[in-house]
């Protein structure tokens, strides 16, 4: 389901959320259905939900270190993909049963639900497997270190390997380097920002119009979003004081803040809790 802003008639009361999700050509089959189970549920409460995706997933620019790393999975303890992204490029390389001596550590409910689904889709069981997760709102790497502790007592030798974009935070693999921990951190995919063509444009002013919700992210959706409103001729400070940004961690907040959103929410990506904050 893709709703379109074309057509909105002026001063509707409809509560309007723009989903910001990275979009992921390789997977766009799986990106679409979980998209429109989210959409049903918040069109069932009477949002309507417009994408527009302000990162775009691409494989790496070399494959081979993630399907040499992915395919060796039983040479390691533990294994972090550090988003939902990770999570679907890492199952997409795997072509063998997860190994049971493999703990799996995963940063927020979406990854693990990503992971669990991935794993019962190829006729596996995730509940054989240790997973780990920060179970909290705006979950984040120092979040999943506390639920590391209850793996090992010691870290000294053992072998960790983090799965990631381009870039990223380097704060879990410093902390599990100083325990001990030999910590191979391999690239699975890289972000880009859409193309600022004339289409994208259109809608990305089609949407402002609307005064909307937007769900942010990360702060690179937010850099994206920017770049795109100065390619339209747009100051971007001027345009988000009149737009509000629904974001997963104080982080994100703080940069939504400092990039122009007139009110920026904390709130967890689920239905029911968007639902309550647009309301």
């Amino acid at each position: 389901m893709h709703a379109s802003p074309a057509g909105q008639a002026p001063g509707t009361h409809a509560l309007q959320f723009v989903l910001t999700r990275a979009r992921e050509p390789q997977a766009e089959g799986g990106t679409r259905t979980e998209a429109s189970a989210l959409e049903r549920e918040l069109g069932a409460a009477g949002v309507r939900v417009h994408e527009f995706a302000l990162i775009h997933v691409l494989p790496a620019a070399d494959p081979l270190p993630a399907q040499r790393a992915v395919q060796a999975l039983e040479d390691f303890h533990l294994v972090v993909p550090v988003s939902p992204s990770a999570v679907q490029a890492l199952l997409r390389l795997r072509d063998r049963p997860w190994p049971v001596s493999c703990a799996v550590g995963l940063i927020g409910r979406a990854s693990r639900e990503a992971f669990e689904r991935g794993l019962r889709e190829r006729g596996e069981d995730p509940s054989r497997l240790r997973l780990l997760c920060a179970q909290q709102a705006g979950a984040d790497s120092e979040a999943l270190w506390q639920e590391l502790q209850a793996l090992r007592g010691a870290w000294q030798g053992a072998r960790v390997l983090i799965l990631r974009g381009d870039g990223g935070r380097d704060w879990l693999a410093a902390t599990l380097q100083a325990a001990g921990a030999e910590v191979q951190v391999v690239e699975l995919y890289r972000r880009v920002a859409p193309p600022a063509d004339a289409a994208t444009l259109e809608r990305l002013r089609a949407l402002l119009a609307l005064r909307a919700a937007w769900q942010i992210g990360a702060a690179s959706s937010l850099d994206n979003l920017c770049g795109l409103l100065r390619a339209a001729g747009l100051e971007p400070r001027r345009e988000l004081a009149a737009q509000r940004a629904l974001v997963h961690h104080p982080r994100v907040a703080e940069a939504a803040r400092k990039a122009g959103f007139g009110r920026v929410d904390v709130v967890e990506f689920r239905a029911g809790a968007l639902v309550r904050a647009l309301s």
